[in-house]
């Protein structure tokens, strides 16, 4: 049986934020690094605060950064600024406890396509080899998420080709961000190409148009579906409720796929 999380609010107070997250029951909680309340700065600022909540928890936290990351700039100096960013991050992170971090695969080269295209995606590639290494000097693992239908990389073989091609990333898959892009048959190839690599899942609904993280049930995912394919290949690891609605929708949703796990 995989263990349940929740994120946190960014624009809510962060030790409030994980305060309630343990009181609702989640079992580890995933932490926003994104200003105003989730900045580097903050949780260095709160970090004795933030440890002794994350005592609580049976698990260690995962540390969640912004999805506006652009590690994959054709511009130099802002691929550069990212990359510093990220290395802010992790260090950031190891001071209250995180040692597994996620970056969104992000694109903002809209006139970039085919051949041009791939120059963005080997910057990403550069940016992830550099950011692993730093890292592994501090004892964290990263890994990358899929990104809904967008002008980022949702499509499985571009997102296959960045994680091919660094070693040591690891792969968060989004399960409602990888619908958006191919329906069920995406998400299916989604576990089956990286069944070895997951090392953490978000988890939500849609109706296959945009990425509206409602609660499960809601939207048009065939959940019990993934949820055998996911037992298929032994995972257990982590699953964070990404539902935006309200923590009663996202606790209520995580009684949905715990009860799932134990009847499939």
């Amino acid at each position: 049986m995989p263990h349940f999380g929740l994120l946190t609010n960014p624009s809510n107070e962060l030790l409030s934020e994980i305060r309630n997250i343990h009181l609702l029951g989640f079992e580890y909680v995933e932490i926003a690094i994104e200003g105003p309340e989730g900045s580097p700065q903050v949780l260095i600022d709160k970090r004795n605060g933030i440890t002794r909540l994350l005592q609580k928890f049976g698990l260690r936290p995962i540390g969640h950064t912004v999805p506006w990351v652009d590690l994959g700039s054709d511009y130099e100096y802002i691929r550069q600024a990212w990359i510093l960013e990220a290395m802010r991050n992790i260090k950031a992170s190891k001071q209250v406890g995180i040692d597994l971090v996620n970056f969104h695969s992000n694109l903002n080269g809209g006139m970039f396509k085919g051949e041009k295209r791939r120059r963005l995606l080997e910057n990403w590639i550069k940016s992830l080899r550099e950011i692993v290494r730093y890292a592994d000097s501090y004892g964290v693992q990263i890994m990358l998420e899929n990104v809904p239908l967008s002008k980022g990389v949702h499509k499985l073989e571009e997102f296959k080709y960045i994680i091919d091609n660094v070693d040591g990333l690891l792969v968060h898959l989004d399960v409602p961000h990888a619908f958006t892009s191919a329906g069920m048959h995406g998400i299916m190839k989604y576990i089956h190409s990286f069944k070895d690599r997951i090392a953490h899942i978000h988890w939500h609904d849609n109706n296959g148009i945009r990425d509206e993280h409602l609660p499960i049930g809601r939207g048009l995912i065939d959940h019990e579906l993934i949820v055998r394919e996911l037992r298929s290949i032994n995972y257990d690891r982590t699953i964070t409720l990404e539902v935006f609605t309200n923590n009663a929708d996202a606790k209520a949703s995580a009684e949905v796929l715990r009860k799932m796990w134990s009847e499939n």
